[in-house]
């Protein structure tokens, strides 16, 4: 529910971001593009403190909101969006503007569905990203059913790397891992498709 939840929050508020920066002229589009994309200068772990202090204010650590909400405005995301958007013809966008479609509906009906590529590279790059993290969830969720699969592994391991019960402990290791193996294997040629798919257009 984590890494699912996340990916398509980063998908929405990356697409609509990026089709404003590519599509939509507006006052100070540039500086402000530069600064969304400062932020894949600063490390994540400098905004732990301010997001804690944020979730504890909230009441929302031990939640899925508390899990899923921080990070879901990714430059990265952004970034790869802005390049894809401004390398699809404007002629396409201007053909649906004049039969009198808005900005929405040429955003749904066109330009995603041309941009199904990069979206999957976006959304999977994304989901493992999540679901192997462990710093965040580890500050954040302290209670045993509100941990992800990555804290609670190591939790199987005793003192010294002892295992008490190694059957249980590999299970859940086929548990973490599995998952990650099938939506590698399910998406591997929409990966490398959309890494290049800017020279398509």
């Amino acid at each position: 529910m984590v890494s699912v939840g996340h990916t398509i929050l980063v998908l929405i508020v990356s697409a609509l971001a990026a089709y404003a920066f590519a599509r939509i002229p507006f006052r100070g589009k540039g500086l402000l593009f530069l600064l969304a994309l400062a932020g894949l200068m600063v490390p994540l772990q400098a905004t732990f403190i301010p997001i804690y202090l944020m979730m504890a204010h909230l009441h929302w650590h031990n939640t899925y909101q508390a899990l899923i909400l921080p990070g879901v405005a990714a430059p990265f995301g952004l970034f790869l969006l802005t390049q894809l958007f401004k390398a699809i013809p404007a002629d396409i966008e201007e053909a649906a503007m004049l039969d009198g479609a808005p900005r929405l509906t040429i955003l749904m009906r066109l330009i995603l569905p041309l941009s199904v590529p990069a979206l999957t590279t976006l959304g999977l790059i994304t989901f493992l990203g999540i679901w192997n993290d462990v710093l965040w969830p580890l500050i954040s969720a302290t209670k045993p059913e509100s941990q992800t699969i990555t804290v609670g592994l190591p939790l199987l391991i005793g003192d010294y790397g002892t295992v008490a019960y190694l059957g249980q402990s590999l299970a859940a290791a086929w548990v973490g891992g599995v998952p990650v193996m099938v939506v590698f294997m399910l998406f591997q040629r929409r990966l490398i498709r959309g890494m290049s798919i800017g020279d398509t257009f």
